[in-house]
């Protein structure tokens, strides 16, 4: 399990015993940054973007050894690699280094572009570095996840993706997916048609995966669009429309989790206009796009309804998902999700079972308690991700989802990214630097714990 589910927890214990409102009243401030720094920060922000993705491209030739079918791929592919080289650690620091360059930068022009004149070149410079960044995103020759992979053929297999098939594949997709077999999806009947009808609009393998970018570059634009009229500030948005995560999870690496996010933003868009019924088709189709997505969902209702409104509404939610998942995915559905559960599970460690274990029963207990006693929590959102049976970085994304349905930490959740996914790459080496960030986490907690005790309490 990762360090960083420890910290999640610490920090869940924590929040609960100062009972300060979400996160425990900490909040993050922008610095004041003037407006001449902002042409710097982007030009930095866009070039240490430049290097993450030209680093991925190196490591994937460079280190470890890959199967053989990686040749057939039509991008560099730096993941199922097979042992590592010689210079994995110091590739791994370089990514984290440029994960922190990528902070201080996205910090740096965010603050700089909210002090600006409205008309100010420095005020525009925003949309321009966020076009820069999807052009990059877009034109990368290397991806770090064979999901994009995936999703190609699953998307050619359209309505029979949740049957495994044998000689399905000829040409250029029989010399990759032979050797890199298509397995039954796990994922929902609503996202198999949507990725099927993306996917179609490629002529060829590499353009069936530009149209998968693109169409992750409308999903983060879908994003913006929603969390302007959820009311969030200029800096949030611009944490969403400049933030180099989203753009290399979820353009360069085309997961499927941007769709969901979108439709559960939706979602809270319509509780906060009064209209829960639309709400509960959206969570609903959510989890027909990913399952876990339900158990979010339930914290959409927390704010603005009664505790019975808000279980009713997650119950229909849920009853609505599962109906249509039934209907459309049928038995061959619900055996790939549990056939990918036990084979997930098969690889713990018992140890690393009774953490998981852990982490899946205090997130699900977090939701309980929000939806019975109304007390929203922000730390526990992280543990969210421990539900799936592996974490993968761009799963930390989810978090942005739950902080716009408590109404608190949408904007540090958004800075914190970069770094986060960068610790929690299963690609890199940063264990270490992951149990450090824990260990400094328990000793907050500790020193917190005794401020408390002595009636010092920390400021909000």
């Amino acid at each position: 399990m990762s360090p960083l589910f420890i910290a999640a927890l610490l920090l869940v214990a924590w929040e609960a015993a100062v009972r300060r409102g979400p996160f425990g009243g900490l909040r993050f401030k922008l610095p004041r940054v003037p407006a001449r720094f902002v042409m710097p920060a982007a030009i930095v922000l866009l070039v240490a973007f430049a290097a993450q993705l030209g680093l991925l491209d190196y490591q994937a030739s460079h280190d470890g050894w890959r199967p053989a079918w990686f040749s057939a791929a039509p991008y560099h592919l730096n993941a199922d690699v097979l042992g590592v080289g010689p210079a994995h650690r110091l590739i791994s620091f370089a990514a984290l280094f440029l994960s922190l360059l990528q902070t201080i930068a996205l910090i740096a022009l965010i603050a700089g572009a909210s002090e600006a004149p409205p008309k100010s070149i420095a005020r525009r410079l925003p949309f321009f570095t966020a076009a820069g960044l999807a052009l990059l995103a877009l034109a990368s020759p290397a991806v770090s996840s064979s999901d994009v992979f995936g999703y190609v053929g699953l998307g050619m297999m359209g309505s029979e993706a949740y049957v495994r098939h044998a000689g399905f594949f000829h040409g250029e997709y029989a010399r990759l997916f032979d050797a890199f077999p298509v397995r039954p999806t796990i994922y929902g009947p609503l996202w198999v048609g949507i990725n099927a009808l993306v996917v179609m609009l490629g002529s060829t393998f590499a353009a069936k995966v530009l149209a998968l970018r693109i169409f992750g570059v409308v999903l983060i634009a879908a994003m913006f669009v929603l969390a302007r009229a959820l009311g969030a500030g200029r800096a949030t948005q611009w944490a969403i429309a400049l933030n180099p995560m989203l753009w290399f999870q979820f353009v360069t690496n085309a997961h499927n989790d941007a769709m969901a996010i979108v439709v559960m933003l939706g979602a809270v868009l319509a509780v906060a206009r009064r209209r829960p019924w639309i709400a509960v088709a959206l969570i609903a189709a959510a989890g027909l796009i990913k399952f876990p997505f339900l158990i979010i969902g339930m914290i959409v209702f927390v704010r603005g309804s009664t505790r019975s409104a808000a279980i009713a509404y997650g119950a229909a939610a849920v009853a609505l998902c599962i109906a249509l998942s039934a209907a459309f995915g049928g038995h061959p559905y619900l055996d790939a999700l549990l056939a990918t559960a036990r084979h997930g599970s098969s690889f713990w460690r018992p140890e690393i079972s009774i953490a998981k274990a852990i982490v899946a029963v205090v997130a699900l207990g977090a939701t309980a308690a929000m939806l019975l006693s109304g007390r929203i929590s922000g730390f526990s959102g992280w543990l969210y991700t421990g539900l799936a049976p592996v974490l993968f970085p761009w799963y930390l994304a989810w978090m942005v989802v739950y902080c716009a349905a408590i109404g608190a930490g949408v904007l540090e959740t958004l800075l914190a990214l970069p770094v986060l996914a960068t610790l929690a790459d299963g690609v890199f080496a940063l264990d270490d630097i992951s149990l450090l960030i824990a260990l400094a986490v328990s000793v907050f907690v500790v020193l917190a714990a005794r401020r408390r005790r002595s009636g010092l309490l920390l400021p909000a």
